[in-house]
């Protein structure tokens, strides 16, 4: 491996086992951030605008899986899905990911709820729109940063996660959990690291040209 070759890319693209592995975390992370937001995204609003019972014990079981360490979330998570008769499998993880992802759509969304105008609402009310057409046509269009936000880091937490995908996923491998195991079989982890190169970059790059549109936007609005 002296010198600078691209040798690796080029086996890279001929190791099936590690593309699966790739095609396997993007399809979860895709799920498992979806879900995440819609959730997450739905409880955001309703800890934000209404007052119920239980509403406090319900933000503290959601809000968990930020101070409860993933190993033992993911060990809690397995005996669970055990009990109900199921196999760890690629749902498993999607499961688990959303679990972990949830938190933060839900304080992004919390949070940019309760910069919205409660009288906006109000006036929505008033005019006979029902809830359904305030979601859709109030919250969600002012919500769509936070929603995209939460979106990006879910997707992030999810592929980049190791403890519950090496758990819950049983023969299908996510990309951590293939790296993680090519740790011990050396000639495997050449094409590997090419690939997490060439990820590492991507995620660099998109998050650059993010940052620059955002300052491009904000330059233009003032």
């Amino acid at each position: 491996m002296a010198g600078f070759s691209l040798r690796w890319y080029r086996e890279m693209l001929h190791a099936t086992a590690l593309l699966r592995s790739l095609r396997i975390s993007v399809v979860v992370a895709l799920f498992a951030s979806t879900l995440a937001v819609v959730l997450g995204g739905a409880l955001g609003i309703a800890v934000s605008r209404f007052r119920f019972p239980g509403r406090g014990v319900l933000l503290a079981l959601a809000l968990s899986p930020l101070v409860i360490p993933y190993l033992g979330l993911a060990v809690s998570l397995l005996m669970t899905f055990v009990a109900l008769g199921l196999k760890p499998s690629i749902p498993t993880v999607v499961v688990g990911h959303s679990v972990v992802a949830m938190p933060y759509a839900l304080l992004l969304v919390a949070t940019r709820m309760l910069g919205i105008d409660p009288s906006l609402e109000e006036a929505a009310l008033d005019l006979g729109a029902g809830w359904r057409s305030i979601l859709g046509r109030l919250y969600v269009p002012l919500m769509g940063p936070a929603l995209g936000t939460a979106f990006v880091t879910a997707f992030v937490l999810s592929f980049d996660e190791l403890y519950l995908a090496f758990f819950l996923s049983g023969s299908d491998q996510t990309l951590p959990v293939y790296f993680f195991s090519g740790l011990r079989h050396p000639e495997f982890l050449p094409p590997t690291l090419a690939l997490t190169t060439l990820v590492t970059a991507i995620v660099v790059t998109v998050t650059l040209a993010s940052q620059v549109v955002r300052l491009r936007r904000g330059s233009s609005s003032t």
